[in-house]
């Protein structure tokens, strides 16, 4: 019976870490697409809808439950990606359309970085 429920409480506890890490991919693939939103934007009327729901998506992204050795990173990857956000709101408002295209390029900036220190390559972890 003990083996039994040790063998259930295993499976239970590794669904909800892969459904943790599962929800985290979502958001993932959501921020793409709305980062694909306002890149493709014309106006500063279709930015500023994928801009705030990007935000909503990273303040969502900074709630998440991150293995200890990787939260650090991913908090100052989404902090960065807030300040960035924040910049973008400030120039849309400021009606200043061509700004805030440029400080998207510090978004897939952010993203490349980022994507690359979460997993790092076998040279990287070899050679530091």
């Amino acid at each position: 019976m003990k083996k039994l429920l040790t063998i259930g409480l295993g499976l239970l506890l590794s669904t909800q870490l892969f459904a943790a890490d599962f929800d985290l991919k979502a958001t993932m693939k959501q921020m793409k697409q709305t980062f694909k939103q306002a890149a493709q934007a014309q106006t500063i009327e279709e930015m500023q809808q994928p801009i705030i729901d990007l935000n909503q998506l990273v303040e969502q992204a900074k709630q998440g439950d991150y293995p200890p050795e990787k939260k650090d990173i991913y908090l100052e990857g989404f902090n960065k990606l807030t300040v960035a956000l924040e910049k973008i709101e400030t120039d849309l408002q400021a009606g200043q359309f061509e700004a805030a295209k440029e400080s998207l390029k510090q978004i897939d900036g952010l993203r490349e970085e980022y994507h690359d220190k979460r997993n790092p390559s076998i040279w990287q972890r070899l050679f530091g």
